[in-house]
């Protein structure tokens, strides 16, 4: 039984279809892990680490082979990017260990679905018109203290439910892959003009939310 299931999670990995080249290119090596270890467990095959690298290796040749020999996977490179994951400190995108396997937080859930939404369509990646929008001129601290007491993470916060990487972006008006820079410098405007209203309970809320979601602002 064993064997039969080791063949039919070989026969699934080998299906694998890379990705066009230009569509990952440009990501970093931790995103295209996280994707790939979801992408595997979609498919029901086991988060070992051997299965990662051969899934990588079929999903994003580009960046997983070898410098000298193209045709075989860099297990070197692919291992330090999975510890990467499991960093708490930093990451935490995954929990396990070589030796025993992986698996994805929720975290890491919810950055593999955003990966993936900008793999299949990459012009939500460098479209200007979908990156988070700045204050414009005239606009008031009141204009943005309402917007935030209207917005469904201000509300989620209130009644003590969770907010989500998607519904923080969706706070700033951003998308998967804006600049930090840019969430940062929306997101300090916003605190600004809490301070300027001296609206506690959005100063209160801010700071959950910059706490939270410190490695999407820095």
């Amino acid at each position: 039984m064993k064997n039969k299931d080791n063949t039919n999670t070989k026969n699934v990995l080998l299906r694998i279809k890379p990705f066009p080249v230009a569509n990952y290119i440009t990501f970093d090596l931790d995103r295209l892990v996280v994707y790939t270890i979801y992408a595997l467990e979609e498919k029901k095959i086991p988060l070992y680490f051997d299965f990662i690298a051969v899934g990588l290796f079929r999903f994003f040749p580009r960046k997983f082979s070898m410098a000298n020999f193209t045709q075989y996977p860099d297990t070197n490179r692919i291992s330090k990017a999975v510890r990467r994951l499991t960093d708490q400190k930093r990451k935490r995108w995954a929990t396990g260990n070589i030796e025993n396997g992986f698996h994805l937080t929720d975290l890491g859930h919810e950055t593999a679905k955003q990966v993936f939404g900008i793999l299949k369509n990459p012009e939500l990646r460098k479209n200007p018109k979908l990156t988070v929008i700045t204050k414009s001129r005239g606009r008031s601290p009141s204009d943005d203290i309402r917007e935030i007491k209207e917005s469904d993470a201000f509300r989620k916060w209130q009644n003590e439910q969770d907010v989500n990487n998607y519904e923080f972006l969706a706070f700033l008006k951003a998308v998967p892959y804006t600049p930090k820079q840019l969430l940062a410098e929306h997101f300090g405007q916003l605190k600004n003009s809490a301070v300027t209203i001296k609206d506690k309970e959005i100063l209160k809320f801010l700071s959950w939310l910059e706490n939270k979601f410190k490695d999407l602002l820095q």
